[in-house]
């Protein structure tokens, strides 16, 4: 059987595929992790978060591909590592590629309790290191764009193959996600295109008018139109605290953004709890402070 699966074509795509859903399924584990433990501190997550990751993907790690010799986007894409491959093997291959992550992130504590002579030559040590893994992923990631196998280094230094789950089974490609999300941004460019173009001022104003709890102020208005500013006193646009406050011709004050920029939307504008229209830009005056 698993001199069969050798010679089965498997995909790059999927392989790619892959590693891409086992990231985005980690990150989702993590959020969600991170979520539970945050009434503990941002201060002790920050702390122990290398350690947090080190111990959630072996978790995952050990009770997927150890278990099944199949990630989680393994699964999803129908792949899984050759038959032959023990279990001991993934196991190492397991607390490898975990243990390296977790190494470079608490370099950092090693290199704090040498001496300064030590240290400078650690971190050159760890920047060429770095420097050289980067150029062998590169090296690999060519080479499998070449042969097809092994995406990753540590793949292919533990010799681990992806075969298909079924071998008589064709890659299964459905479109109506991908359609469904087309079709979603689609509307929501068109919704950002739009929306700035409807005034949404106007449409507030004219709803405004319609209610009975403002309908009732109307008959408590005078003819007065000093406006006196006091604390109390709220924009009768925006019903907050006004901003550079301004009347227009009634006892009510407005915001000076509010007042002009409803009054350039729409020059019949009137004010909402008294109906009073503004026949001229002139009307529109800085109310008294007390």
């Amino acid at each position: 059987m698993a001199a069969l699966n050798s010679d089965v074509y498997i995909p790059r795509i999927s392989q790619l595929d892959a590693m891409f859903l086992d990231s985005e399924v980690y990150s989702l584990i993590k959020f969600q992790l991170l979520r539970c433990v945050r009434y503990f501190g941002h201060g002790f997550v920050t702390r122990m978060e290398p350690e947090i990751d080190v111990a959630l993907k072996y978790i995952i790690l050990k009770y997927t591909v150890q278990k099944t010799k199949r990630s989680v986007g393994q699964q999803l894409l129908q792949v899984n590592y050759q038959e032959g491959v023990s279990y001991r093997k993934l196991g190492n291959y397991i607390t490898v590629i975990v243990m390296v992550k977790w190494l470079k992130e608490r370099s950092s504590i090693v290199t704090s309790i040498v001496s300064h002579s030590v240290r400078e030559r650690m971190r050159e040590c760890i920047g060429v290191l770095e420097i050289a893994f980067q150029f062998i992923h590169v090296m690999n990631l060519l080479v499998f764009l070449h042969k097809g196998l092994y995406p990753t280094v540590a793949e292919r230094l533990f010799r681990l193959r992806h075969v298909p789950s079924d071998p008589n089974t064709s890659r299964r490609i459905s479109y109506a996600y991908f359609t469904r999300e087309l079709l979603w941004h689609g509307f929501a460019e068109l919704l950002g295109f739009i929306l700035p173009l409807i005034n949404i001022q106007y449409f507030h104003n004219a709803i405004k008018k319609f209610l009975p709890s403002l309908n009732e102020n109307q008959n408590d208005t005078t003819q007065e139109t000093d406006v006196n500013f006091i604390h109390s006193t709220t924009c009768v646009i925006c019903n907050k605290a006004p901003v550079l406050p301004h009347g227009f011709g009634c006892q009510h004050i407005a915001c000076y953004f509010c007042i002009y920029s409803s009054y350039a939307s729409g020059p019949t504008f009137t004010c909402p709890l008294c109906n009073h229209q503004i026949e001229s830009k002139v009307q529109i005056t800085p109310a008294n402070m007390s």
